[in-house]
């Protein structure tokens, strides 16, 4: 099964797959944009290294399969 990880959104909290994340861009030391695939972005109130350590966690912790780029 693949894992949610939440984030701290501007708007509340977002639940993305690790698997979709393409990039994290560093807005404030307290602010990023999670941009995932497909063009969403999502605006977090959370430094992105924290976002970016929690997702890296949740990417470990998925079963060899979800992991395969494809």
């Amino acid at each position: 099964m693949i894992k949610l990880v939440a984030l701290k959104a501007l708007a509340g909290v977002n639940y993305v797959r690790a698997d979709q994340v393409v990039a994290i861009a560093a807005i404030e030391t307290s602010k990023c944009n999670v941009y995932l695939a497909g063009g969403v972005v999502i605006p977090c109130a959370e430094p992105a290294k924290e976002v970016i350590a929690r997702l890296e966690a949740a990417w470990r912790e998925q079963p060899g399969e979800a992991r395969e780029e494809k």
